[in-house]
């Protein structure tokens, strides 16, 4: 990485992070999430005001000349002589016909074969014509009512009774092209040079060259068994100004977490571990991203009713609790159907506050106009087919695959290399992320160095993985090594690790010192 992304001491501080204190005159009282205390409290609740994270850059792009207008063709009696489309008429495809699998939630039709689900008519021209920014009019619909049963947030439209009172803040929903789609564009919406944000070690790698290429500042917080540690995130907060970490930095304008079966190191967050984070953010006053791409892939809670259970909390339904006090409006939650229904649909949606997904969406009427139209047709017509109940099924069954994967995974890692890694059993994802024990380096690092022994012995001995390296922030050397658990054929997980076993003694012997077992 560049030493423009790096942590650096020479920017001098615009504001050292001090505690915001809230204005309502009475106790705020926790409420959950389905709860509404709005007399519990004065409306003198903290205005987050979304709009003063926005980076210069997004304030500064105009909007589509055309496209700002399309709105305007769902005028009654409007007639439109707007936007170049084409004329559907000139379309060759006459319908898009898929088939379930039988095993698939309500997949077998009454042949015993796959059910057959069709696009055609309105909503296949729907598909295949220019469509809004954001996304169809009716997968933004089904994903808004989705979000809002989920995970017990009232609808919040800009101006309507809602807007602003005890606390609340305008909400929305915008789909991309795969959520790092939306997480690059939100960066750019957020981020100018020199701003501080926030990661946890370790961290998705492919939010890294985003930061470097924004010339952002990033500090790292290192992380535990449930993730980012928000002990050690209070502590440099407290400490900002001495510690040599972040003495001479402006103070921090948002934080980025994977809080469920974190790529990399497969941890999960519990729903307090998430308060205290939350907590923190509204006293220093910076913002949340909250990318959770394997929300639904958590083995919490397996087996009961997938449609009554309890699911986990996220950040942007904790916003809830305290709102009359705090405001809500500090979270922004991006999700993907990658990995619940199909990679390469390149589906993935972005929950949050209207200012800020107004500057994501002005960002790809520039770039890409718009998400696939058959793509969200696909999506909407197994959504229209399962409804939220159907769809709460599929993921727990799928959640449920990666579950018994997890368990063989584990089990042959347990044997075969229990003397030699260690980790943290994941509960959610697809990742065990090892720490090897590893012979110290030549440069006098007790813990060992995997990067040569990854890249280059492992994948001589016939055996693939990520050094950890490529997911430290700042590129340090470390013992840590990603395993996935999601592909590999599980007749072959016991070979690929007696060939990892073997490169670890291998570099033990070579370096003439005694291994000591774990």
């Amino acid at each position: 990485m560049s030493p423009s992304a790096q942590i650096s001491t020479s920017v001098p501080a615009t504001t050292i992070p001090t505690k915001v204190m809230a204005s309502s005159s009475k106790k705020a009282t926790s409420c959950a999430c389905n709860c509404s205390s709005d007399a519990a409290t004065t409306s003198q609740a903290i205005q987050v005001q979304p709009s003063r994270f926005l980076s210069a850059a997004a304030k500064a792009r105009p909007p589509s000349a055309i496209r700002s207008l399309f709105p305007a063709e769902l005028i009654p009696g409007m007639l439109s002589l707007l936007a170049g489309k084409p004329n559907p008429t000139t379309f060759p495809i006459a319908e898009i016909s898929m088939t379930l699998k039988p095993d698939a939630v309500d997949g077998m039709g009454e042949d015993g074969q796959g059910k057959k689900l069709e696009i055609k008519g309105k909503d296949l021209e729907t598909a295949l014509q220019y469509g809004y920014t954001s996304g169809t009019v009716s997968t933004l619909k089904w994903l808004t009512d989705f979000q809002s049963r989920v995970h017990g947030r009232e609808i919040v439209n800009q101006g309507d009774k809602l807007d602003g009172v005890a606390g609340r803040t305008p909400w929305r929903i915008t789909i991309g092209v795969g959520s790092q789609d939306l997480l690059n564009k939100a960066f750019e919406a957020l981020v100018n040079p020199g701003d501080v944000v926030l990661v946890e070690s370790p961290v998705y790698t492919g939010i890294l060259p985003s930061l470097e290429m924004l010339k952002a500042k990033i500090v790292p917080i290192e992380s535990d068994s449930e993730g980012l540690s928000s002990v050690e995130l209070a502590k440099i907060l407290a400490e900002w100004g001495t510690t040599p970490l972040t003495k001479g930095l402006a103070a921090p304008k948002l934080l980025y977490t994977t809080p469920t079966g974190a790529n990399p190191a497969g941890t999960t967050a519990s729903d307090q571990r998430k308060r205290e984070v939350l907590k923190l953010a509204r006293e220093y006053d910076f913002m949340i991203m909250e990318d959770d791409p394997y929300y639904y892939l958590s083995f919490e809670g397996l087996g009961q009713d997938p449609v009554t259970r309890t699911r986990s909390r996220c950040y942007w339904s904790l916003e809830e609790e305290g709102r009359e006090v705090y405001g809500t409006g500090r979270v922004l939650r991006f999700e993907s159907f990658s990995k619940i229904l199909a990679a390469g649909l390149r589906l993935g949606f972005a929950t949050g506050p209207e200012e800020i997904l107004e500057a994501i969406d002005m960002h790809t009427a520039m770039a890409n106009l718009q998400p696939s139209g058959v793509a969200q047709a696909v999506a909407q017509r197994l959504f229209d087919h399962w409804g939220v109940e159907g769809f709460l099924r599929h993921v727990d069954q799928v959640a449920s695959f990666y579950e018994k994967r997890r368990d063989n995974f584990e089990e042959k890692a347990r044997r075969i290399l229990g003397e030699v890694a260690e980790w943290v059993t994941p509960v959610a994802g697809m990742f065990l992320w090892l720490k090897l024990k590893l012979p110290p380096s030549a440069e006098g690092d007790d813990q060992g160095d995997s990067f040569a022994l990854i890249s280059e012995r492992a994948k001589a001995a016939g055996v693939l993985a990520v050094p950890g390296m490529a997911f430290m922030p700042r590129g340090d050397k470390t013992c840590y090594v990603r395993t996935s658990f999601s592909l590999i054929e599980e007749e072959n997980v016991e070979e690929a690790f007696q060939r990892l076993r073997g490169v670890i003694l291998d570099a033990w012997k070579e370096s003439g010192l005694e291994l000591n077992p774990l």
